[in-house]
């Protein structure tokens, strides 16, 4: 009996080992409005396999982006071997053929990670400038938002210069994600101004300010935190890397939700693992949802008001009881929400206000270092260039970063 299950075991080795090795690895985009769904049914994949996921995990497949690049591997009889989609900075889809069948599972993103700069002299404008010389659109898109936030930034004209110091993921040689700005400095009229990132993930100008206010309020009366946002962590219990894009509330069945700022409803219905869904459009391509609704109040192109109630907790879709999930999105981007979200008072005081300060010295030291020296700024022009250079880590190292 073992040994026609040893024969059996090295003849289907052999047999998918062929199989792969007639294989072609496809770099694909994802098509605009492709589910997930319609995904699985074009390879001939039963969609029953969405029920090996929990409730976090559905909502990751839902947030797979357009034009989104992933790798397939395809036999030569077209049939898929392999397929990684990432969701998201962070995490990815790995979908694989198996002796069984298809599984599905979600996975880290492998890359790299460095510290960069940006230094240049505006010849058009800021958003246009870092795109033609850093290469950089995510860096772009970054600085342009900020800036708005600074007094000191909006009139930035011709000849003036600014540098900027930002981490970077990168993957297969290419950045991914969002730039993270620690710090960036403006040259103007033989002035210089700042805007400093500090450890609490806000942006400040030199008196401690925080540039970027928090314009939204609480989307329940009484809050209770059960779960809070994050990009990739790995679960204690499950043993498997997780994300969880918002934050869940806890809250009794029918309590009310509240719009957290003024804007439009652009969905209003059911959306797959979220059960009963609202999503409000605002300011600046802010985009907030509201999951899990017992019963749903406002309707699609509704305009609502800040505090008005949108809705009713309960425990649609997936979900192990009756919660708010509460989700933030910038131009599409998962962004913590808690980052706008008024809970409490602003400012830095005390201690806060002491390690601002000590942060904000070394920043200043660092930048007018890189300023002064006229480092060039790091472009991405070749798959081969996955980090910085070794001269530049050790010129980052000597400067204390």
């Amino acid at each position: 009996m073992i040994k026609k299950i040893i024969i059996k075991s090295l003849f289907l080795s052999l047999f998918f080992y062929e199989f792969a090795h007639s294989a072609e690895v496809k770099h694909s985009t994802w098509k605009r409005n492709l589910t997930f769904e319609e995904y699985l049914k074009k390879h001939d994949i039963s969609k029953d396999i969405l029920e090996t996921l929990d409730e976090d995990d559905v909502l990751l497949v839902s947030d797979i982006k357009k034009n989104q690049k992933f790798y397939e591997l395809i036999a030569s009889n077209g049939v898929l071997l392999q397929a990684l989609i990432p969701v998201g900075e962070e995490l990815q889809l790995h979908l694989r053929k198996t002796f069984e069948g298809y599984e599905l599972n979600v996975i880290p993103i492998s890359y790299q990670k460095g510290t960069h700069i940006a230094l240049l002299s505006i010849e058009i404008n800021p958003y246009r400038d870092i795109i033609n010389i850093v290469k950089n659109r995510g860096l772009a898109n970054q600085f342009k938002n900020l800036i708005k936030e600074s007094q000191n930034f909006r009139d930035i004209k011709k000849n003036d210069k600014i540098a900027i110091v930002y981490t970077q993921k990168m993957r297969l040689g290419q950045p991914i994600g969002i730039p993270n700005i620690k710090v960036a400095m403006l040259e103007s009229n033989n002035m210089r101004y700042y805007i400093f990132k500090h450890s609490d993930g806000k942006y400040y100008d030199e008196e401690g300010k925080a540039l970027v206010k928090k314009y939204m309020g609480k989307p329940l009366n009484h809050i209770r935190i059960t779960s809070s946002f994050s990009k990739r962590r790995f679960h204690p219990i499950l043993k498997r890397w997780k994300a969880h894009h918002g934050t869940d509330f806890g809250a009794k069945r029918g309590t009310p939700i509240l719009a957290v700022a003024d804007g439009e409803v652009i969905f209003s219905g059911r959306m797959g693992g979220y059960g009963n869904v609202i999503k409000i459009k605002h300011k600046d391509n802010y985009v907030t949802l509201y999951a899990h609704q017992s019963r749903l109040k406002a309707k699609i192109d509704e305009v609502v008001k800040k505090g008005d109630i949108i809705g009713y907790i309960g425990s649609t879709g997936r979900s192990t009881g009756p919660h708010l999930h509460f989700g933030l999105y910038k131009d599409g981007v998962p962004i913590d929400p808690m980052r706008l979200v008024k809970f409490s008072s602003e400012g830095l005081i005390g201690n806060d206000k002491k390690a601002f300060l000590n942060r904000k010295r070394r920043y200043i030291k660092i930048i007018n270092e890189i300023f002064d020296d006229n480092v060039s700024s790091y472009v991405w022009n070749t798959v081969d260039k996955l980090s910085v250079t070794p001269e530049m880590k050790n010129y980052y190292k000597n400067r204390g970063w």
